[in-house]
């Protein structure tokens, strides 16, 4: 019988809000799967290292080779079940097959930092994806929390938002959160710099 696939949680980046169980799991694995960054504090490890780019196929097959006799563990920033791989997972591996662990998700710090609730706000993510749609949760709702890129970027999406007329909301830019350059930033939509959250950040939208 294979061993069940760890789907692991490791909170937005610093090493201070990885959880107890995901540490646990971690130091178990002989196997970590995960991002260059998500990797990077296990380079000095003896643990075998898969290392995920954009070769989802690959990794897939690397898995199901290794998961019947070595206990392998996929690192997930954030929350696993909050955008990001799991979705892929699942299309290729049953639920069965599968154990996810929480982590602290960048929203859920996000919030934290802003001093705001998250329960009232609708979510959406450019990550990688289009921005078809979001003016419009934009214009209909009083907080919208986005997940951006390094090409959809705050002011890429202060300028679609200002093309369709929407002006009267606050934009809130949280970059590289729990990391030391951690910066956070209150704009209007139209004073929202071109040089911010360039790297990919959370961005929170609310009404003034």
């Amino acid at each position: 019988m294979a061993n069940l696939i760890r789907v692991v949680g490791v909170g937005p980046g610093h090493p201070d809000y990885l959880t107890s169980e995901a540490s646990r799991l971690i130091n178990e694995a002989d196997i970590l799967v995960g991002g260059e960054r998500l990797l990077d504090l296990y380079r000095n490890s003896s643990k075998e290292l898969f290392t995920v780019k954009n070769n989802l196929r690959e990794m897939t097959e690397y898995i199901r080779e290794r998961c019947r006799d070595r206990r392998i563990v996929v690192l997930a920033s954030g929350d696993p079940t909050f955008y990001g791989i799991l979705e892929h997972l699942k299309r290729n591996f049953t639920i069965s097959e599968l154990r996810v662990s929480p982590g602290i998700s960048s929203v859920q710090l996000a919030c934290a930092r802003l001093s705001i609730s998250w329960h009232d706000a609708v979510f959406y993510s450019v990550h990688g994806r289009e921005t078809d749609g979001l003016w419009e949760l934009v214009r209909t709702h009083p907080k919208v929390i986005i997940l951006t890129d390094p090409t959809r970027t705050p002011g890429v999406i202060a300028g679609i938002l200002l093309d369709k007329g929407i002006k009267s909301k606050k934009m809130y830019v949280c970059e590289n959160l729990s990391y030391a350059d951690e910066h956070i930033g209150e704009y209007s939509i139209e004073n929202v710099p071109g040089d911010v959250g360039t790297s990919g950040c959370v961005v929170v939208i609310c009404d003034e």
